[in-house]
């Protein structure tokens, strides 16, 4: 489920940038998720391989079952070679300790289980029939693994349970930050579901992090959770 949502937001994306059919049309909600399908199957998407985040452990920023956090890139070019954008990925939360327990042996708990390499698609597609505003962008996946929207810093040690994702948050900014977010020209952080909220959580902290004259934005994709 969490991932047709984010399949989804990654379409609504694309409608609400006012991407086109190439003559001048807004591409509509169909249309634009027979686009993505077809971007998904298609063998010329480029698939962004799966980088860790060396030295996080030493931090305590680790997944749910300790393992290190990750995140994939995909480097600008020409003019957006200078603006930065962060998906925060979603995929709901663990919200007790038997589904926290479980979650630690899949993808949103343990980058063991993480795919070494993702297709860009929508908001991060490098193609500009795809995703005019952003494709020549930096465009990164920080993916998901501590099971509270990049949120606490706490531990269950009978169970081996680590919820550090504040500090996956950290070391992450500090990563992306080396690697030249800290000249970034625009950056925008998005996220979908629990990503989204994320987004709202670290939204000033993320401004904060770059320079006065960086235009900073932030994105939050179906990530109001009333009951939150």
């Amino acid at each position: 489920v969490a991932v047709v949502v984010c399949l989804l937001c990654s379409v609504t994306a694309v409608v609400r940038s006012g991407s086109s059919d190439g003559f001048g049309k807004p591409i509509d909600i169909d249309t634009a998720i027979s686009l993505l399908e077809y971007k998904l199957m298609a063998p010329s998407v480029p698939m962004v391989p799966l980088t860790l985040i060396q030295g996080a452990d030493s931090k305590g920023a680790v997944c749910l079952d300790g393992t290190l956090p990750g995140y994939h890139l995909d480097r600008g070019f020409g003019s957006g070679a200078n603006s930065w954008l962060i998906q925060l990925e979603g995929g709901g939360w663990c919200n007790n300790h038997r589904s926290c327990v479980y979650r630690k042996t899949s993808r949103r708990g343990s980058s063991k289980f993480m795919e070494k390499a993702l297709a860009f698609t929508g908001i991060l597609s490098n193609k500009p029939e795809e995703n005019p505003d952003f494709f020549n962008w930096n465009r990164i996946m920080l993916r998901y693994c501590d099971g509270a929207s990049f949120s606490g810093d706490s531990q269950d040690e009978s169970s081996q349970l680590f919820y550090r994702g504040q500090r996956i948050w950290q070391v992450a900014m500090e990563e992306f930050l080396s690697l030249g977010m800290k000249q970034a020209n625009q950056a925008l952080l998005s996220g979908c579901s629990a990503g989204g909220l994320a987004s709202i959580l670290h939204c000033d902290e993320f401004k904060e992090l770059l320079p006065s004259s960086t235009k900073v934005k932030c994105l939050s994709d179906a990530g109001m959770f009333l009951d939150a």
